[in-house]
This record gives structure tokens, C-alpha cells and sequence, in this order.
């Protein structure tokens, strides 16, 4: 070996081992920094120098690597367990607000209000003619009312947040996803394929655990360096540029729909995960199904109470009357979508009775519904309905400009009544009914029942002092409805309540599972990618001798080279 080679393994070994050093100082600098990847140096001999036939001497030690350490599918795998932890944290949340406006689980809830609201008419029964009992009935149903108005406010005010929320983690991404593809245009200049560039990456893999709370995303890496980024199979990163975010609303048969898509093309983004999925997925799901029961509820507490209640009669009766109902077609069937009735009535009857007060003479004319489909053209409308109702001495029907029907009696000395309805007529247009209203945005005690609550049609049979009617009414809290599938209105709202008391519960057990996954993988991920003081101060301790050791051996040869040109 020539003094020039002596001199060139020296040389390397302090040019190696100070690389080295410096590596495990940067670790031991970043032992505490979040998303730092561990490096390592990769040293190789150098290939060997023939001095004599089959005798060969090394050339020293080279740094062939500097390696991020750095499990691709195991960082792939805890960017979709941040993402079900954001998700499921949504969820929770959401469902937990849900609850809360329900409010089921104190005194001052929907179901303690309904409770409240039957016990009154089962009073009004003991005591059918106490004005009294009749305001407490009145009062009672307008808490039930407000309170509905009110959970149906809340909801759609939730709603409108996760709106919000949805616009938020849209621009949120947008900033992300630029980030990205700024690092990507970096790392490509700096790392020109080589796999380098450490720290410009651990910003970027900084930045995709960032972008996976608010969707579930993959990465493909490309030979410079850069990466794209896919939701399913949707690029929002291609060709290491950002494809972009928007929002997009537009109204579906008259509901408003949100999507997320690309700024690019409008490809609708359908993320399965993470912050913005969850959002997404509440607002059609848990939140639109709330607000759809709500609705539900109130629609059919309205006519079930209608129903019964449009058949009996209050202490006295009416000298005028308008429906609460409208009919959009006034020349179509009751009972089809032109007339546009939310609970249409059936084939059947009613009665209409006329009392003249002066002389107690009662006149009961029956008043036919056809509408069992045989003839169409004979089915009745409002049209037809109202100049049947025209055929009973003393009365005069009309229909109002906005499609309502209008009764009056010839004068103040005669009262309207009604009973027996077997059609349903009368609780589909709103006449003698105890609600107005449609669903929980609008439900209502019917104006006439607030403004006199003598109206109350506690009685049937046109009998004095009569209960019937009120009892039928209480009745309603327990007894099974065809038209709920067997359940009664209590029944309809406890379903709904339990069956988001377990939605909430399996949300809760979710939301913790995903917790022990994504801290397990984190564990998983230092053990890979972590800093290790104690092996750092090892390694450290390991490379300052063998720097130290190739100044001693560049010393020794130093020596050598003086002597020998001593002696020459």
C-alpha cells in the first residue's frame, strides 16, 4: 500500500464516521420533535486495491446511505386509523347533540310533555264540562306543540352546522392538499429520485396525517419523489398537483344537498372515513333521519288526535268554521296527490248536525265520501263535497281562495256539528279538529280550540256531559294504530329514542376502539421510526471512537511520511 492510499482510509473514515455523528446528533436533536422519522447511516467499505497478484488491501469506509427509517404500510395504516378516530369523535358528537336537544333523559322532555298532554284528557273525562280542565288541555297541548317546534328548530340549526362544518374541512383540505403539493415540487428538486430529502418528508408525512382527519386518503409515490393522493379511487393530488376542493349545493326535490367534489372536473368525493366523511355521512344519515322522525311524529300525533277528535262534539257548537287544511286541485279526488292532502281521507261517511238553539230541533244529514276508485269520475272532491254539504237546511259551504272549506250557518241561532266520520274526511281538511299543522315545523292547538276551549269535543252522540270522545283520545297514548304498524303514538317516539340511544352507544364503543387502534399503531410507529436516546448515545459513543482511531491512524501515517523523508 502506497503512503497516498494510507492517507485516502484515513480520510474516510474521519469523512464517514463524522457523517455519522452528525446523523445521530440530528436525531438525538429531534428525540422529542412530532413526526420525526429516525436516520440511519449505511456504511460500506470501499472496494478493495490489489497490491500483488491475489492480495488485496481495503481503500477505507464509505457513507453509501443516509436512510429514513420508515415502514410504508405501517404509516399507511395509522393515516386510516386517524381518520376512523376523527370520524368516529364526529359521529359521537353529533349523536350526543342529537340527544341533547331530545333531551329524553330529564323531566322536561317530549315524552313526559305527551304524558302530561293524555293525562289532561283522561281529567277532562272525570269532568268533561270544566272550563277549567278544558284550559289545562289546551295549555298541556300547546307545551307538546312548542316543545316539537322547538327539538325541530334545534335539529335543523344542527343541521345548518354541519353545513358549516362541512365547508370548514373542505377549505381546511384545500390548504393541506397545497401544502402537499408544494413539498412535492421540493422534495423532486432536492431529491431527484435518489430517496433523499428527509426532513422535506417528514413535513409532507406531517402534513398527509393532517390531511387524513378530515378524509381517508391512499398515496402512490412517484420515481421523483412526489406523491399522489387518492380518496377511494379519486386523485385530489395528481401528478403531484392539487386537484382541489369545492362545496356544492343544490336543491333536491326541495331539499338542499350537499357535495364535496373536485375543483377539477366535479367528480363527486365520497370520503369514507375522517372528519369530513363523518360530516357528510351524520348530516344524511343520523341527522336528516332525526329531523325526518321528528316530522313523522308530529304528523301523526296531529292526525291521530284529529282523527278522533273531528268525530265528537264540545259544549257547544260552531257558527262558523274554516278548515285548517288546503286542497291544491279543488276538482280532484280527496284522496289523490293533485289534491295534495297529507293524510287523505278513504271511502266512507260523516255526519253533519244542525241545532237550532231557540227550539233545540237537531237535523243529522249523512254525508257521503266516495272515493273507493270504482267510478273516478264520480269520486269526491272538494268541489263535489261542498255542494253536498250545501244540500243540509241551514248551512252553507263555500271553498276559500287559498283551497280551504268554509262552513257557516244560516244564522247565530244555529250550531254545527259533527260525528260518526268513518272517511276521515273531516280530520284530512282540518274541520273540527283539535291540531293544526302539518309536521313539527308548524304543529299547532287549533286557533278556534285556543280562542274557546268549550270546543273541545270531549263527547259523542250529541249527548249532554258525554266523556267518550275525551277517553277515545287518552286512549291514543297506548293503543296500536294500523297506520304505525301496530305501535301506538308513544310507542312511534320510543322506537326513534331507543334507537338512537344505541346508535350513540355503539358510536361511544367505536370511538374507543379506534383510540386503543391508532395508539397501538403509533407505538408500532417509534418502535420503527422513534428516536431512542439510549441506542443514539451508543451509536454516538461508537462513532466518536472510530473517528478517533482514523486521526490516530492519520497520525501514525503522518509519522511515517516524516521518517521517510528523514531518510531520503
Amino acid at each position: 500500500m502506497t503512503i497516498g492510499g494510507a492517507l485516502q482510509i484515513g480520510r474516510s473514515g474521519l469523512l464517514a464516521n463524522q457523517a455519522a455523528i452528525d446523523v445521530t446528533g440530528n436525531n438525538l436533536a429531534n428525540v422529542a420533535t412530532a413526526g420525526y422519522h429516525r436516520q440511519s447511516v449505511v456504511l460500506t467499505p470501499v472496494r478493495d486495491s490489489e497490491v500483488q497478484t491475489g492480495i488485496f488491501i481495503g481503500r477505507g469506509v464509505q457513507v453509501t446511505a443516509i436512510q429514513r427509517q420508515v415502514d410504508t404500510a405501517l404509516e399507511t395504516r395509522l393515516r386510516g386509523s386517524i381518520s376512523d378516530q376523527s370520524a368516529s369523535n364526529v359521529t359521537q358528537d353529533v349523536l350526543t347533540q342529537i340527544q341533547s336537544i331530545e333531551n329524553e333523559l330529564s323531566d322536561s322532555s317530549l315524552s313526559s310533555y305527551l304524558g302530561n298532554f293524555f293525562n289532561a284528557f283522561s281529567e277532562l273525562a272525570n269532568s268533561p264540562r270544566d272550563n277549567s280542565i278544558r284550559t289545562v288541555v289546551v295549555q298541556q297541548a300547546q307545551t307538546v306543540a312548542g316543545f316539537l317546534q322547538t327539538m325541530r328548530s334545534d335539529l335543523g340549526t344542527l343541521r345548518t352546522q354541519v353545513d358549516s362544518d362541512i365547508g370548514a374541512s373542505v377549505g381546511a383540505s384545500n390548504d393541506l392538499l397545497k401544502q402537499i403539493e408544494q413539498l412535492n415540487s421540493q422534495i423532486a428538486q432536492q431529491d431527484q429520485g435518489t430517496g433523499g430529502a428527509s426532513a422535506l418528508r417528514d413535513q409532507r408525512d406531517g402534513v398527509l396525517a393532517q390531511l387524513s382527519q378530515y378524509m381517508n386518503i391512499s398515496t402512490i409515490e412517484q420515481p421523483s419523489g412526489s406523491v399522489d393522493v387518492f380518496v377511494g379511487s379519486i386523485p385530489v393530488i395528481l401528478n403531484g398537483r392539487s386537484q382541489g376542493l369545492e362545496v356544492r349545493r343544490q336543491s333536491v326535490d326541495g331539499e338542499l344537498q350537499i357535495d364535496v367534489t373536485l375543483a377539477s372536473d366535479g367528480t363527486v368525493l365520497v370520503p369514507g372515513s375522517g372528519r369530513m366523511g363523518a360530516l357528510i355521512a351524520a348530516r344524511t344519515g343520523d341527522v336528516n333521519q332525526a329531523l325526518e322522525k321528528v316530522d313523522e311524529f308530529a304528523s301523526q300525533l296531529i292526525y291521530q288526535v284529529n282523527r278522533v277528535h273531528a268525530q265528537g262534539q264540545g259544549l257547544n257548537g260552531f257558527t262558523t268554521l274554516t278548515g285548517t287544511s288546503k286542497v291544491v286541485d279543488t276538482s280532484a279526488a280527496l284522496n289523490s296527490a293533485a289534491g295534495g292532502l297529507q293524510f287523505p281521507p278513504t271511502h266512507g261517511s260523516f255526519e253533519v248536525n244542525i241545532t237550532q238553539k231557540s227550539t233545540g230541533a237537531q237535523v243529522t244529514r249523512t254525508i257521503q265520501v266516495d272515493l273507493d276508485g270504482i267510478n273516478p269520475a264520480s269520486d269526491t272532491t272538494l268541489a263535489s263535497l261542498v255542494a253536498s254539504l250545501n244540500t243540509v237546511p241551514n248551512l252553507t259551504a263555500s271553498i276559500t281562495p287559498d283551497g280551504r272549506l268554509k262552513l257557516d250557518t244560516a244564522s247565530s241561532d244555529f250550531e254545527l256539528s259533527f260525528g260518526d266520520d268513518s272517511s276521515g274526511a273531516l280530520a284530512a281538511l282540518g274541520v273540527n279538529t283539535f291540531f293544526s299543522g302539518s309536521d313539527a315545523t308548524n304543529i299547532a292547538v287549533n286557533a278556534a280550540i285556543v280562542s274557546n276551549p268549550s270546543k273541545i269535543a270531549a263527547g259523542l252522540g250529541h249527548v249532554d256531559g258525554d266523556n267518550r270522545n275525551a277517553l277515545a283520545i287518552a286512549a291514543l297514548r297506548d293503543k296500536p294504530q294500523t297506520d304505525l304498524n301496530g305501535q301506538s303514538i308513544t310507542e312511534l317516539w320510543n322506537q326513534h329514542v331507543g334507537d338512537y340511544a344505541v346508535r350513540l352507544g355503539q358510536a361511544t364503543q367505536a370511538n374507543k376502539a379506534d383510540a386503543v387502534i391508532q395508539q397501538s399503531l403509533q407505538q408500532q410507529q417509534q418502535q420503527v421510526s422513534g428516536v431512542n436516546s439510549d441506542e443514539e448515545a451508543i451509536n454516538l459513543l461508537a462513532y466518536q471512537r472510530a473517528y478517533q482511531g482514523s486521526a490516530k491512524f492519520l497520525t501514525v501515517v503522518d509519522q511515517m511520511l516524516q521518517t521517510l523523508l528523514g531518510i531520503l
